[in-house]
């Protein structure tokens, strides 16, 4: 499951018991060996937190289902942070390319608010190295690595790596002397964009943008028989062993990957100024909030790292910002340590983007804005 899909799941869920286990994971051994053990004590204090939970055998329904889940788990493949998150409905363990925080909670609500927040700022990518020889297929998030598809996914056409099957024509050759040589070649890349594709339309995964690794002679090559040129975003043709691990390839593209992320600010940007020219652009809180509550939720803007505490009356619809929200004044409503997450979430629920924008890239831009829809 992409993690934006993992997000979405959880915008129409049933209402009731909620259970959520998030713990920092570690990627090699020894060190992963703790985590089972980490696990195991969050599970143990879920059940002991549950025992008072009004209605008994959901409280045991979920339990029971999280530890046949966690009981198959492999922590050989853990990344670097691990959740599981359980209802009436079922058992979802993700494992995150970033670091949690280590917590446990049981309530009416899936404890997501700080994954929202890094997911929706991050680039989450694929990779895709292509040679004459043989193609392979990365998955990375910002400059980590989620892992490289392998035989463990298998396609129509075989799995990735792959290998081109025309490889016996150029035994001895030089490229200018091979057969057909250029139509084998875009053959081969229009298998591996099969197999792309394939894993890109899986329907539970929303689409990745795509980065090209290669030669220029075959990066132009494979852009003529890909079926969706516009899945890819970027391209580097310097990097001279196509064969390093990895996580040196993910290495080698973080300045794409940079590029990306500037781009991707430009164009909130853009959203911004429409939406003011159209006078769509809200930055009053409980405007914000009261959109949000009628549907009319395009894009929410966010300042990167913009925490903000306060009171929100769900009834009223009236937000209330303040460093010190017991005192603020307002009467009614929850207190929120971080109602700016509140309205993040909401916006979400609702299936709007959240921009998330460096306090540089916003200039003189409101920390918090919203692009109506209508």
């Amino acid at each position: 499951m992409r993690l934006k899909s993992f997000l979405n799941h959880f915008s129409n869920r049933e209402k009731g018991l909620a259970v959520s286990i998030l713990l920092p994971t570690h990627r090699m051994f020894p060190d992963n060996k703790q985590d089972a053990i980490k696990l195991k004590n969050l599970v143990t204090e879920a059940h002991n937190q549950l025992r008072t939970w009004p209605d008994k055998q959901e409280a045991e329904i979920i339990m029971h289902a999280i530890e046949q889940k966690i009981s198959t788990h492999d922590h050989n493949y853990n990344l670097d942070g691990l959740g599981i998150f359980a209802n009436r409905e079922g058992v979802i363990l993700i494992n995150f390319p970033f670091s949690v925080k280590e917590q446990m909670i049981a309530g009416e609500a899936f404890a997501i608010r700080d994954l929202i927040r890094e997911i929706n700022g991050a680039v989450h990518y694929h990779i895709l190295v292509i040679s004459r020889t043989d193609a392979r297929l990365i998955e990375g998030f910002n400059s980590h690595l989620v892992h490289e598809f392998d035989a463990r996914t298998a396609l129509r056409i075989g799995s990735f790596p792959m290998e081109s099957p025309f490889l016996f024509a150029a035994k001895g050759l030089d490229r200018a002397q091979i057969p057909n040589e250029a139509a084998n070649l875009k053959e081969f890349f229009n298998r591996v964009d099969k197999n792309l594709q394939e894993i890109q339309n899986k329907p539970e995964q929303e689409r990745l943008p795509v980065i090209l690794a290669g030669d220029a002679r075959n990066v132009a090559f494979f852009k003529e028989v890909c079926d969706q040129p516009a899945d890819i975003v970027s391209e580097i043709t310097s990097i001279p062993d196509l064969k390093i691990p990895a996580e040196k390839i993910i290495t080698e593209i973080q300045g794409l990957i940079s590029d990306l992320r500037r781009s991707r600010a430009e164009t909130a940007l853009q959203y911004i100024a429409q939406a003011r020219n159209s006078h769509q652009l809200l930055t009053d809180p409980s405007m914000i909030f009261r959109a949000i509550d009628a549907g009319n939720a395009a894009r929410l803007f966010v300042r990167q790292g913009y925490i903000q505490p306060g009171i929100i009356d769900f009834d009223q619809k009236i937000v209330t910002l303040h460093e010190n929200p017991v005192t603020a004044g307002a009467t009614g409503g929850t207190v929120s340590n971080d109602a700016v997450g509140t309205l993040i979430e909401l916006v979400v629920q609702q299936g709007g983007d959240v921009h998330f924008l460096s306090a540089d890239q916003l200039g003189k831009e409101a920390p918090l804005s919203l692009q109506m829809r209508y």
